[in-house]
């Protein structure tokens, strides 16, 4: 089927399995929930409880949609340090907002592959982002 990703997408991360609906994360803290039931806050009290992360935020500055290609290029600034970083995602990759809870560039086909309710992400929208702790190398992991 067209709509299916292919062997190479699924395997090489494009659309990760933790995303859909009723996958079950564990928290930091311990505490096992739905993906769909995260919260900021869940993100909060996880990353306080970690040796090796924090959260961070990450403002979407800019979104340029590769239409054949399936993919969406965000441009964000991230932290305090305000770092201009862009990310290429699959056009219905979710991402959770201040406010907004998870988003994606393209909420109905969030829905169609993840089975996830996501809003539209916009352009001013702040994410969370995970981030090592200052002893490591500070770069973003999966927003």
């Amino acid at each position: 089927m067209a709509d299916e990703p292919s062997a190479a997408a699924q395997n090489n991360g494009l659309y990760p399995a933790h995303f859909k609906k009723g996958a079950l994360i564990q928290l930091a803290t311990g505490e096992i929930k739905c993906v769909e039931d995260l919260t900021m806050e869940d993100f909060q009290k996880s990353t306080e409880s970690s040796t090796d992360l924090k959260l961070d935020i990450s403002t979407v500055i800019k979104i340029t949609i590769d239409g054949q290609r399936q993919l969406a290029l965000l441009c964000f600034v991230v932290g305090n340090e305000k770092l201009q970083i862009t990310v290429e995602a699959p056009l219905e990759h979710p991402f959770l907002v201040y406010g907004k809870g998870w988003s994606s560039v393209n909420p109905k086909m969030s829905d169609k592959r993840y089975n996830l309710p996501c809003k539209q992400l916009n352009v001013g929208d702040i994410c969370a982002s995970l981030m090592l702790k200052p002893n490591s190398e500070e770069q973003p992991l999966g927003l």
